[in-house]
This record gives structure tokens, C-alpha cells and sequence, in this order.
């Protein structure tokens, strides 16, 4: 999922293809359908080509290893569809310098990693986050509320969050309408799951 370099369907397709020639030859096999799978991006931080642009570059690669014989394709774009239709809303629970001397400022709100925001393991998944205090912005670490030591979602990409950020503030994470939800572990540190409203 969240795949974004167009030309691993080039790839996948041919090596699909070989299969398709290999079993048709050796076995009398003949497939009929390639499932595609998923991988369609969202917009994050970072933005993606748009759906049009990776269907069309999929139907070239596709008529490159097959031509005008095109087996059936079945596509599952469910996060680039989805993941614009939810917000997950948290609290800033902590502000915190690690020493008097700590040049970084950690901001600890009450969702982290086992509480929907998994795909933020190795920074993977960049949010983004909207906050209703304004003014100087400094980067921060931001972290979950669990005492697991991986409860850290970006300590190396620095978010830039306002300075009078404070306990109690709330934190808007955008874009997060795919898997947060069934991603939210239950009772995680004694941390109940989200709980999601549909407007």
C-alpha cells in the first residue's frame, strides 16, 4: 500500500506475464485474470500522481507484456480513496524538553502507534497536522502516550508545531480515513481503542 513509484506495476506485469507464458506452455494452464492488488497512493505530507495518471501508465505496461490479448484486471485502490475521509482528533497531553540543555521540544498527545497510527512505524506514513493555536513554529518530536519506547511517530522527520502548543490543545492528524482505525490495538497499556464518529 501506498505505493508510489508507477513503474513497480511495470515490473510486476512483466513477471506476471512470464507466469501467464510459462504455465500456458509447460502445464496447459490458462489464466484469465490478474488481481492488481492495491499500492494506489494517498496524499500525505507528500504528494502523489494523480489515480488517472497510474491507470494510464498501468493499461501502457499491461498492453507492453500483453497486447491487444489483455487478461481481466481487478484493481483495489481502497486508500487513495478513501484516506482523505477521516481526521483523527487528538489532545496534547505532554510538552516536554528531555534536559534543561535539550534543544528538541517533544509534544506527547493520547494516540500514538498502538492506538491507529501504526503506519507511522519507520516514519513510513507522514500525516498531516493541523493544530488550532498559530504563531512561531518550532520542530518537534511527537510522541504517543504509552510507556513502550517505539511509541515515537516522528522523531527524525521534524513536524513543525506552534511554540504555544500546550496540554490540553487539540492536534487535527488529516488524511487518516484508511486503516487507522482497525490498526487501534485494544486496551494497549490499559489506552482503550479509537472510537470513530461518522459524520
Amino acid at each position: 500500500s501506498q505505493q508510489r513509484d508507477i513503474s513497480v506495476w511495470d515490473a510486476a506485469i512483466a513477471k506476471v506475464k512470464v507466469i501467464f507464458e510459462r504455465l500456458k506452455e509447460e502445464d496447459g494452464i490458462v489464466l484469465k485474470l490478474i488481481n492488481m492488488g492495491g499500492g494506489f497512493p494517498a496524499n500525505y505530507i507528500t504528494r502523489t500522481n494523480s489515480l488517472e495518471t497510474y491507470a494510464e501508465e498501468i493499461i501502457r505496461f499491461l498492453k507492453e507484456d500483453f497486447g491487444d490479448d489483455l487478461p481481466e484486471i481487478i484493481l483495489e485502490p481502497g486508500r487513495s480513496l478513501i484516506s482523505n475521509a477521516g481526521i483523527l482528533v487528538s489532545e496534547v497531553v505532554l510538552v516536554a524538553r528531555k534536559s534543561r540543555t535539550a534543544v528538541e521540544r517533544w509534544v506527547y498527545t493520547d494516540v500514538g502507534k498502538f492506538s491507529g497510527l501504526i503506519e507511522t512505524m519507520d516514519e513510513a506514513i507522514k500525516f498531516p497536522i493541523w493544530t488550532e493555536k498559530k504563531g512561531e513554529m518550532e520542530e518537534v518530536v511527537i510522541a504517543g502516550p504509552t510507556c513502550d519506547s517505539a511509541d515515537i511517530m516522528y522523531e527524525n522527520y521534524k513536524y513543525g508545531l506552534p511554540l504555544n502548543l500546550a496540554i490540553g490543545d487539540r492536534m487535527y492528524w488529516l488524511s487518516t480515513g484508511a486503516y487507522t482505525t482497525s490498526y487501534s490495538a485494544v486496551e494497549f497499556n490499559g489506552f482503550p481503542p479509537l472510537k470513530s464518529f461518522y459524520l
